[in-house]
């Protein structure tokens, strides 16, 4: 019980210091994932670079000639779009049908990752986050989890690293394209 105490507590603790994170450990290509699972509640957090979700258009961008305060808030409606269309974490990962599970809960946003915290800061320095809380009526199903649809979703994507506790069991695994998947 303990574990899964400190462990909801590390879930929970880049909330409170991702404002005051520095662009340094932002890094392009790289995801990161951690997953809690507590008896039947599995809790899945998936961060990246926000460029994962800008279209490069370069073409668009010299035929338009915007006044900069226009572009910054057309890019940034842009990007909540973008976001916002990720409504389901299965967008990111498959988790067997076995397990029956069902997400209750999905919160996205985008976090500066400048010094200031303010979400203001360079676009081409946040993070996406993305918390989903799924109920399983079969946990002990949960025998892997596929990043594959994460891959294919980003193309830009080189690998993921994903942390965590299911059960009693510590994960800590890097995944890449040819190896998506963890099995426990």
């Amino acid at each position: 019980m303990i574990r899964v105490i400190i462990l909801f507590a590390t879930f929970l603790a880049p909330h409170a210091i991702a404002e005051s994170r520095h662009a340094g450990a932002h890094v392009h290509g790289i995801n990161h994932v951690k997953v809690v699972l507590s008896e039947s509640s599995l809790q899945i957090s998936y961060e990246f670079p926000v460029v994962q979700l800008a279209k490069h258009d370069e073409h668009q961008h010299d035929e338009h000639k915007h006044d900069e305060h226009k572009h910054d808030e057309h890019k940034h409606d842009e990007l909540a779009e973008r976001l916002e269309e990720i409504n389901s974490i299965a967008t990111l990962v498959a988790i067997p049908d076995t397990a029956d599970c069902s997400q209750s809960n999905i919160r996205q946003e985008l976090r500066a990752v400048a010094s200031t915290g303010g979400d203001e800061e360079d676009g081409d320095h946040q993070d996406v986050v993305i918390e989903a809380a799924l109920i399983c009526q079969n946990p002990s199903a949960l025998n892997t989890m596929d990043f594959s649809p994460a891959f294919n979703h980003f193309d830009d994507v080189e690998k993921i690293e994903v942390e965590g506790i299911l059960g009693a069991q510590p994960i800590s695994e890097t995944l890449t394209a040819r190896k998506a998947v963890i099995s426990f």
